[in-house]
């Protein structure tokens, strides 16, 4: 009898209970998972960027297949995607829009003013490019279609910019086109031109090399946040 009375008194109250906390906790725990996978392949992104930028200083050549697969294997398991092969030199290789993610690599250099060693060389009336930042080379491959949702604090060079197979500038004193556009100048001097980071403003001649990595991460996405993970390392 005491049993029966009992499950006349049970009316469902901890089903209830379960499906409220469930309505809560069930999401909780998959952005939970969602977040320690994200935070797994920053880490992954910035230690490859950071390799990288390691390589691009100390001289690697990432316009040839080789350094470009090199860096594919480095970045094994987020879909870097860098095609079959090609012959010689390619500093642009992002005509396909396959795979995760997209590599840039850029060194830039601080012109200064008419009357430094630079624009003398070339004659201070020529010298369209005094007291800017100008490109020196520019490497980028991977998926092209993510240069969009890649930021850059370099910017994107003008069209009409000359460069060799291997991504270096000509010109890069005379050639207006050399010049990195006006949001990058502002993001570069803030970033190298005054003493807010504890740096010692760039002269005429200085150099700075940049790596950027970013792969997107949209099969580990939760909610309508950013879909992708960025590094940059420079030196």
């Amino acid at each position: 009898m005491a049993t029966v009375r009992r499950r006349r008194r049970q009316g469902g109250q901890e089903l209830l209970e379960f499906a409220l906390f469930a309505w809560f906790f069930v999401p909780l725990f998959i952005w939970m998972f969602v977040a320690g996978i994200n935070l797994v392949r920053s880490n992954q992104v910035n230690f490859i960027c950071r390799d990288l930028a390691s390589l691009y200083i100390h001289g690697a050549d990432f316009s040839t297949y080789f350094n470009q697969s090199l860096a594919k294997r480095l970045a094994n398991g987020l879909n870097l995607d860098v095609g079959s092969s090609f012959s010689g030199s390619n500093a642009s290789n992002t005509s396909n829009s396959n795979g995760s993610g997209l590599v840039t690599l850029v060194e830039v250099m601080y012109v200064g003013a008419t009357t430094d060693s630079n624009c003398t060389a070339v004659g201070a009336s020529n010298c369209v490019n005094h007291d800017s930042f100008v490109y020196l080379q520019r490497i980028q491959f991977g998926n092209g279609a993510l240069a969009t949702s890649a930021p850059s604090i370099a910017g994107t060079p003008s069209s009409g910019i000359q460069t060799t197979a291997q991504g270096q500038v000509l010109s890069y004193l005379t050639d207006s086109n050399a010049k990195l556009p006006a949001q990058a100048q502002s993001d570069m001097s803030s970033q190298w031109q005054t003493n807010a980071n504890g740096r010692s403003p760039l002269v005429d001649g200085q150099v700075i090399y940049i790596a950027e990595t970013y792969f997107q991460t949209t099969q580990f996405q939760f909610g309508t946040g950013a879909n992708g993970v960025f590094a940059r390392f420079s030196f």
